[in-house]
This record gives structure tokens, C-alpha cells and sequence, in this order.
């Protein structure tokens, strides 16, 4: 009898479908079609958590490289190598070990720079996924400018919804994955399928990482979206003129540690630069100026298991065995929306939070005083079973759009003042948050198309806030420019198609209108989170509203001859060869449909973030989906698969999940025996 082989079975979107006869083969496999899809990225992105990019691929890198060694992960990579679990460590080095095995097979495809970073190791792979998720998600460089500034920017967006059996056509439950991160570098997911014995995995996760971080099986699924969980801090030190810093009335000494970093220069020389490192007992120094020195303390650094936690999550089969492997609490963040075959539904607010004794989420977010060592927090952690959730609420929904745990539902059934007060903000809204709340609300019992077009919806919430009591201070007051605005956003149907006119002219009304339209005059009515649906609304000073969008109906006429602009004339989805014109919102607009602008070029803004990996899914009897990755499932410069999905973006349209072997083989495009 012949010896099972495991088989990876690549569709024509460039999806690997992986059928392997054991766990360990299972990961060699997963490794392999990550190198074969993304060798170049990934091998870079594992130089960057060694710390040692700049040598291997020169000085743009050495800043990153600094970071990486301030914050310690080399070392701590190491050490979690020696802590994973028994059962868990041979998957680990079946990961790298197909890794290794693709680049062994390939190494003339690769360029010099990664060729000198092979071969990969465990502690490469620990060390990814340590940057990734325990700093640059944490506590990356420009979110602590913005702490020490006093600007606490919301998180990263993304969009989930768990849609229990009461509210849904056929009685099964359906969960909406919907992430929004920038389409390139570390953040680039790639989606693939794993089968093995007990094992029934399919979803998305960020190259490098060895399991799913998106993903449903034939039992369930979750999906997550970013949360701000205080679990870095940031002590602004007294340095009192010394060489120290005072802690409970003593001046205590740095501790010191001197690195050197290599960096390759352009002709090809190498410089070996000093890279100082100063530590206090809260954290490394991360801001040493003449007059701050500011140390950072990262939660989260005791727990090496977050790639086990994420896999026993996929092996669970039913709601309790879920919990248990959440139970690990080795993930430091995300919220979490959780749906299953049995028809359960779940809402969990996952954060690594220390416990604390005083202090609200607003406190420890901005630097704490660090000369009192009773503010320094140990590792012990509020546990999982005490962070708020909702399971199976009687509206039959759950939702999380980067708002607070609190509004998960509407009305709201967790109760703040039931949780301590540090672990989270108090309630609010994010626009996409309030979208999601009308159309679930408002929704009848959902089919799994009815759920694919609001997922697809391009509807704009604010507008539905502001655009009324905007056109009616513009009618009043406005001259030429001003009135003609009003004329074209009367005339606007809130929606964000490719030819939808006057999408551009809100949005940038919105963005000169800053953060609570302090530069409108304010609201009329200021947010409530009881009433999501309808505020915040209307200008406190209409006048300087109508002013302000006459200005920037002014420039937008300079600059493109007209104020009836499609919105797909400045909006592209670009990637590859290809040029389209793009549809939905960004963030701030309040749309499902997310498409964020970049850099202006000229007249026209490329998206270069918003909705990445999405899928709606229904746990149906067999299971079935569909998806999109809208920048292509591979980032290899020659291949079709970096942009072969973007048509499908454009047209607003979603591929079918390939799940059973016939249905894949009918859409194969090659196969790879291992």
C-alpha cells in the first residue's frame, strides 16, 4: 500500500487548497506554499524581526532594526523557542522546515539580499509574529508619538458581524469577516485552506505567520477586529539631572547594553554601527531627549503560545472547546466574534489587560508618572472568563467595527461599570459601527446573498447625519461656490459607486472638518452611544459649516474644472497593470464597504488600504462562502496573482470558497506533491 502524500492544490486565484495526511506534514506544506507565493516578503519580513534587515538589504532598514532590538526580540524569540509546548514545537519546525525546503528548491528565483538571510528558523518564525502582534499592533513607533502627544487614535479598522439562527432565512448561523489593514508589507494576508485529520481549516492570515488568524472550519468560525486594550504603558521617567532615574524616592542606574548593527551600504560594504540601548525596571527607553525620558512596559511578552492558541482555536468544535483554547490567553488583543453549526453566537473583547488598582483606559494611555513603583504592573492579567462578552443575544446579532465592547449590540447589554474601569474606553460609536447596527437591525431574516450585498454596501452613514443640515446652511448662506456645493450633495444618493457624484466633495468637507468637526463649528448634537442611529447630527455654527464646504468646493473646482466628479475618477484600485475605477468609503466616511485613499497623484488616489481579506460565511450542512482578496493571493512580481481579483473588486463581486476536492479540481490550476 502505498504512502499517503500530502498535496497542495492551487486554484486559479492562486489559493493554496493543502491536504495532508498529518499535522507536521500539514505545516511543512503551509510553509512551502507560503515561500512559493511570497519568498521575497516573507524572508524580509523574518530579517526585520531579527533585527538585521539593514545589513542584508541596507540603510533604509536600520531604523526598524533599532526597534527591534530595543524592544528585545532576538532575545525574547529565543526564549519562547525553549517555551512551546511538547505538542505544539514539532508543528513549529515543520513550518520552517517547509520554508526551507521551498528556498532549497528555489534559491536561483531568489534575490542575493534574501539568499543571505536562509535558512529560516522557529525563533524566526516566534519572532515575526512577536513584532507583528506584541509591538507594531501594540505599541508601534508612531502610535507612541500620538500617546505622547495626547492624540489617541483609534484603531485600525475592520468590520465583523456573527448573525445567530433567529435572523437568518435557513436557520443557521453566518459570520461576516472583513478586515481592513494596508495592501502591502507585513500587513499582507494570504489565504489558503488546510485539511488534515481533524482538521478543516479555511481563511486568512499575515504572511509569515504559521496558523489562521480569519478563519472558519466545518463546525465554526471567528473572525477579529483591532481593539484598544491598555496593555502598554508608557512612564515618562525622572531623570532628575543624573545618570539614573528616581523610583520610590532612590535614584536607581540604567541598565545598559551595547549592540552594534550591520548595515550594507549601496557599493556593497558593510558598517557596523553602535546602537545603544538604556533599560529601567518598567521598560527599554524609547524617547531619550534633554528634558523626556520615557520607558515603555509591553504586556503579553510572558505568554510564547499565540500561534497555539490560534490553531487549538481551529481544532475546537464546538462553542466550549472554543473557550478553552481563548481560555490560554496568550493572544494580547482583538475582539473577537465567534458563530457556529450548533447556532451559537458570541461577542469576546480579548485583551492581555493588567490588572491594576487604579486608573481608567484614558490614564493608562497617555505616560504615567515613573517614579511610583506601585504604577509598574506585574504579568498577572484580568482572566479570561471576567473580559466582557455577549453569547447569543436576543436580537440575534453581534457586531465590532473598532468600536467599544459595549456596543457590540444595540441597545448595549454589557454594562461598563460591571468591568474595571482600565480595561476598555467608555462606549462609542465608530461610523462603520453605526452602519452596521441600521442595516443589522433593520434587516429581516438574511440570506447568505442578502449578507454578501451589505457586506458589499457602499451606503455612507454620515451622510445620513450631516448632509441634510449641510446642504440646508449652504442653501441659507452660501454663495456661488457654496450653493452649487449644496446643488451636487442634494443631489448625492450617500452612496460610493465608481459613479456616484459627490462622494469627493463630502469627503473632503469631512477632512477639513477635523476630528468632532471642530473646524465646521462642531456638532449640533454630539454623539450618544444610546442613540447610535441618530447622532451625532447637524453644525452647532451652520455658518461656518456652509463656509467651510464652499472653500472646499472652491479648490475642488480649481483642481478638476467641475464639482460633478464620478467618484471613480479619483478613487482607483490599482495593483499590477491594472487600473479601475474603485468603489466605497474610508473609515471616517462610515461605508461596509472600505476603500481608503492614498497619496494624491495628480487627480486621482490609489486605495492602498481598506477592506483586504473579507468573506461571508454560513454554517450550513456542508459549510459554504465566498471571498475576496482584492490585491491577489501572491505578491511574486510575475505572477497573474497579484492582481487577478482585483476585476472582481471593481465589479463588487465575491469568488465562491473552494472547499471539496471536486470543486477544487475543477478550478485547478496546478498541483504539488510533497
Amino acid at each position: 500500500m502505498s504512502e499517503a502524500r500530502t498535496e497542495i492544490l492551487w486554484d486559479h486565484y492562486g489559493v493554496p487548497h493543502i491536504f495532508a495526511p498529518d499535522h507536521t506534514s500539514l505545516f511543512s506544506a503551509y510553509g512551502y506554499a507560503q515561500m512559493e507565493a511570497h519568498a521575497e516578503l516573507l524572508i524580509r519580513l523574518y530579517a526585520q524581526a531579527r533585527g538585521c534587515a539593514a545589513l542584508h538589504y541596507g540603510d533604509a532598514y536600520l531604523e526598524d532594526d533599532q526597534w527591534v532590538h530595543t524592544m528585545g526580540i532576538p532575545t525574547l524569540s529565543l526564549a519562547w523557542t525553549r517555551k512551546q509546548s511538547r505538542a505544539f514545537a514539532p508543528l513549529l519546525r515543520a513550518f520552517a522546515a517547509g520554508l526551507n525546503h521551498w528556498a532549497g528548491e528555489h534559491a536561483a528565483e531568489l534575490s542575493a539580499a534574501a539568499r543571505s538571510v536562509l535558512p529560516l528558523t522557529v525563533a524566526d518564525v516566534l519572532a515575526h509574529g512577536m513584532r507583528v502582534i506584541n509591538f507594531e499592533w501594540q505599541a508601534r513607533r508612531d502610535k507612541i508619538a500620538g500617546r505622547l502627544a495626547g492624540l489617541f487614535a483609534p484603531p485600525e479598522g475592520s468590520n465583523g458581524w456573527a448573525i445567530g439562527p433567529s435572523r437568518t432565512a435557513s436557520g443557521n448561523a453566518m459570520l461576516l469577516s472583513n478586515s481592513h489593514l494596508p495592501w502591502a508589507d507585513r500587513d499582507t494576508y494570504f489565504e489558503v485552506q488546510l485539511t488534515a485529520p481533524g482538521v478543516t481549516s479555511y481563511g486568512a492570515v499575515w504572511v509569515g505567520f504559521p496558523v489562521l488568524r480569519q478563519c472558519f472550519t466545518t463546525c465554526l468560525g471567528w473572525t477579529q477586529t483591532t481593539n484598544n486594550p491598555s496593555i502598554s504603558t508608557l512612564y515618562r521617567l525622572d531623570t532628575d539631572g543624573t545618570d539614573g532615574y528616581r523610583l520610590d524616592g532612590e535614584t536607581r542606574p540604567f541598565d545598559v547594553e551595547e549592540h552594534t548593527i550591520g548595515v550594507r551600504r549601496k557599493d556593497g560594504t558593510v558598517d557596523h554601527l553602535p546602537h545603544r540601548i538604556r533599560r529601567a525596571a518598567h521598560g527599554p527607553v524609547v524617547v531619550d531627549c534633554e528634558d523626556v525620558v520615557v520607558a515603555l512596559r509591553v504586556a503579553g511578552l510572558d505568554r510564547p503560545r499565540m500561534y497555539e492558541q490560534f490553531w487549538r482555536m481551529g481544532l475546537a468544535t464546538n462553542l466550549e472547546q472554543f473557550h478553552a483554547a481563548m481560555r490560554m490567553q496568550q493572544l494580547p488583543l482583538f475582539n473577537t466574534m465567534y458563530a457556529d453549526r450548533d447556532g451559537h453566537i458570541m461577542y469576546v473583547y480579548n485583551a492581555a489587560s493588567p490588572r491594576r488598582e487604579s486608573g481608567d483606559h484614558q490614564y493608562w494611555q497617555g505616560p504615567v508618572p515613573g517614579d511610583r513603583s506601585e504604577l509598574i504592573w506585574d504579568d498577572a492579567i484580568v482572566p479570561y472568563d471576567e473580559l466582557p462578552k455577549v453569547i447569543d443575544p436576543p436580537d440575534g446579532w453581534v457586531q465590532n467595527c473598532n468600536d467599544t465592547p459595549w456596543t457590540c449590540t444595540h441597545p448595549m447589554i454589557l454594562d461598563p461599570a460591571a468591568y474595571p474601569s482600565y480595561l476598555a474606553p467608555p462606549p462609542a460609536f465608530t461610523p462603520r459601527a453605526q452602519r452596521s447596527v441600521r442595516l443589522l437591525a433593520t434587516a429581516g431574516p438574511l440570506t447568505l446573498d442578502e449578507l454578501e450585498a451589505m457586506k458589499m454596501s457602499t451606503h455612507v452613514e454620515t451622510a445620513d447625519h450631516f448632509v441634510d443640515d449641510l446642504v440646508a446652511a449652504a442653501r441659507a448662506t452660501g454663495g456661488d461656490s457654496t450653493l452649487r456645493a449644496a446643488e451636487v450633495l442634494a443631489s448625492w444618493d450617500r452612496l460610493t459607486e465608481c459613479d456616484s457624484v459627490g462622494p469627493l466633495l463630502f469627503y473632503r468637507f469631512l477632512l477639513e472638518a477635523g476630528d468632532s468637526f471642530t473646524a465646521a463649528g462642531g456638532y449640533a448634537v454630539g454623539p450618544d452611544p444610546q442613540q447610535p442611529l441618530s447622532t451625532p447630527r447637524g453644525f452647532a455654527d451652520p455658518d461656518r459649516a456652509a463656509t467651510l464646504l464652499g472653500n472646499v468646493a472652491a479648490r475642488i473646482e480649481a483642481e478638476y474644472g467641475r464639482l460633478e466628479v464620478p467618484w471613480g475618477d479619483v478613487l482607483r484600485f490599482r495593483r499590477g497593470s491594472s487600473d479601475f475605477p474603485a468603489n466605497g468609503a474610508s473609515s471616517e466616511m462610515g461605508a461596509i464597504r472600505t476603500a481608503a485613499p492614498g497619496p494624491f497623484d495628480s487627480s486621482t488616489a490609489a486605495v492602498t488600504s481598506g477592506d483586504t481579506f473579507y468573506a461571508v460565511v454560513e454554517f450550513s450542512d456542508p459549510v459554504q462562502g465566498r471571498a475576496l482578496l482584492p490585491y491577489g493571493n501572491w505578491s511574486r512580481e510575475d505572477s497573474p496573482h497579484v492582481e487577478d481579483q482585483l476585476p472582481l473588486a471593481a465589479a463588487k463581486q465575491m469568488r465562491p470558497i473552494l472547499l471539496r476536492k471536486p470543486d477544487i479540481e475543477a478550478e485547478l490550476e496546478q498541483r504539488t506533491l510533497l
